[in-house]
């Protein structure tokens, strides 16, 4: 073999010693170069995507956050709506006034209010009455005049667990119940609302809204508040035998103040009166009652008055 160099024997140059570069090794690199290049912007092209996306998605999540607490803060009122309009009548009606599914037998012990409205009414059967209850714990006053005297009625209730205990029960088949408030003015409103907390609505001048406690521990949901006379136009029933209003405070009085007295008879009524209130407020209270041809005849033992519509007052 001849030495490196040197022309062989046959006229040739021997083939090269030591490694050699080819071709086709450095377009593979560079081919491989070009591909981690491109994976790489795909990536960060993906994920700035993502990331575009993800800011998009929590911003409109904050608004949608808080455009839910705006509402849910805010009253809302139907201040140009009467409370006679054939449309509010017509959807309470069909929306809000429940009937009862009999699915659970209904609590009939005679609480000493219904023994002295039966003893007030002669033992009247079939009367018609409607109920009022937003205090936590309240027992139910017509419950008992319903299951032994065939009563039947509207029961407006604020709290949703009591609201669909009293739909489940076993009341008079022509009874409705109806998970709302009353409105303290003409008007119908929409309120925020603590569940498991009492109601206490006020007018719209008067200051914050719609509760006692404002416990954020409470889940709170939107509540509806309708006018008494609404409420019984949709029920039909402008002549009432009994209307118990069992709420905390002064906003029963109010609730008596929506009532067109002229349109609406009611024989007999309960109210429960804050002890809290001044002498001057009662008087005032009781003298208002009494220009509406009402008499002041018991209070009960659990805070509640009793009055009696009489003919021979002076309105």
């Amino acid at each position: 073999m001849a030495p490196a160099g040197v022309p062989s024997s046959t006229g040739g140059l021997p083939p090269a010693v030591g490694p050699a570069l080819t071709g086709i090794s450095f377009f593979g690199y560079k081919g491989s170069w070009r591909r981690t290049i491109i994976s790489a912007m795909a990536f960060l092209i993906a994920f700035c995507t993502a990331m575009t996306m993800l800011l998009i998605w929590s911003e409109v999540t904050d608004q949608r956050r808080l455009a839910f607490d705006a509402n849910m803060t805010r009253d809302y009122v139907l201040d140009s709506v009467s409370m006679d309009n054939p449309q509010l009548v017509a959807y309470i009606r069909q929306v809000h006034l429940k009937p009862t599914t009999h699915q659970d037998p209904l609590n009939a012990t005679q609480t000493s209010e219904e023994k002295y409205v039966t003893t007030l009414s002669q033992g009247k059967r079939e009367g018609v009455y409607a109920e009022y209850i937003s205090r936590i714990g309240a027992i139910s006053s017509t419950a008992w005049l319903e299951s032994n005297l065939s009563w039947r009625g509207v029961l407006i209730l604020t709290e949703p667990k009591n609201f669909f205990e009293a739909q489940k029960s076993t009341r008079n088949s022509r009874s409705r119940v109806l998970h709302a408030c009353l409105s303290t003015d003409t008007d119908t409103k929409e309120i925020k609302y603590h569940q498991e907390s009492e109601v206490q609505v006020t007018k719209l001048g008067d200051g914050p809204n719609s509760l006692v406690s404002s416990d954020e521990g409470f889940p709170t949901t939107r509540l509806k508040c309708f006018p008494l006379y609404s409420v019984l136009l949709a029920y039909n029933a402008t002549i009432l035998d009994y209307l118990s209003l069992d709420s905390p405070d002064a906003p029963d009085g109010q609730v008596l103040d929506t009532i067109p007295w002229d349109i609406i008879r009611i024989s007999i009524l309960s109210i429960r009166w804050s002890p809290h209130h001044s002498e001057a407020e009662t008087k005032n209270f009781i003298d208002k009652m009494t220009g509406r041809r009402y008499k002041l005849v018991h209070k009960t033992d659990t805070g509640k008055w009793i009055f009696l519509y009489n003919t021979l007052l002076k309105n």
